[in-house]
């Protein structure tokens, strides 16, 4: 995801210009290259992405 968003920025020249293009904060958006903040729906929907919802599961018991 950081990748796409990196690659989308440089395409509009600046994140400050993907930013407003995209209707966000460009420290948002610099916050989400740099890992600071996870991406939130504001960008994962300028970008076309959806998050999957987290599964859980059991483990084995351990035996022994």
């Amino acid at each position: 995801m950081r990748e796409l968003l990196r690659q989308r920025v440089e395409a509009e020249g600046s994140a400050n210009a993907w930013a407003r293009l995209n209707r966000v904060s460009h420290a948002y958006v610099l916050d989400t290259m740099a890992r600071r903040r996870a991406p939130g729906p504001a960008i994962l929907h300028a970008l076309g992405i959806e998050k999957d919802e987290a599964t859980y599961r059991f483990k084995e018991a351990a035996h022994g």
